[in-house]
């Protein structure tokens, strides 16, 4: 089953802050909800994160 996460657990998981964030969301990475109530997939993130570092 999909593990959803907060964007601050996002942030404390990959070490990156809440500007950063913001910028991966705009060039792709996958989310869902609106402001306050953004979650993202954690096997998602996972899969585009890795798509991105294999560019």
């Amino acid at each position: 089953m999909a593990e959803w996460i907060t964007e601050q657990e996002l942030c404390e998981w990959l070490k990156i802050n809440r500007v950063t964030a913001y910028r991966w969301r705009k060039d792709g990475m996958p989310y869902m909800g609106k402001t306050k109530s953004i979650r993202y997939n954690k096997e998602e993130v996972e899969k585009w994160l890795k798509v991105k570092t294999e560019k």
